[in-house]
């Protein structure tokens, strides 16, 4: 009988396994520690078409994060954590005055309650992905 020179590499497999899974739970599979927080954003119960959204860490321990606002949703990458959240947009302002020659004069039509006053708030706590959406509306507050 010949000795054994290999190793059964199964049984190191099997004994790894739920040290990888550990793994990527830990770090939300990206090894960055970002998870994704997704949704949708609306005002007077339209898809914002084009905009921006950030969150600002609550805790003011890191930066803000932002993303772009496209066809009424949008997808940021931040960590764990209380945001406040800002969301500006844009259209064409009708009888505006053109600044720059060829450029159609827009107009920031999201109100300041929901980007330089925001209450707008989000928390970010699950281990790959999240969802926050937003309804906006334009009409005075009370």
């Amino acid at each position: 009988m010949e000795p054994k020179t290999s190793m059964d590499l199964s049984n190191v497999h099997r004994g790894l396994w739920p040290w990888v899974v550990a793994g990527l739970i830990a770090t939300g599979c990206s090894g960055s520690g970002l998870i994704t927080t997704s949704g949708r954003v609306r005002c007077d119960g339209e898809p914002v078409s084009s905009g921006a959204i950030s969150f600002h860490p609550v805790n003011g321990t890191s930066a803000p994060q932002g993303a772009a606002i496209v066809g009424g949703r949008y997808r940021i990458r931040t960590t764990r954590g209380r945001y406040r959240v800002e969301i500006v947009a844009t259209r064409p302002q009708p009888g505006g005055v053109e600044l720059t020659p060829g450029m159609t004069p827009q107009e920031q039509y999201i109100p300041t309650r929901y980007n330089a006053a925001s209450t707008l708030e989000a928390e970010v706590k699950g281990w790959w992905s999240n969802h926050a959406s937003y309804d906006l509306s334009t009409a005075p507050t009370e």
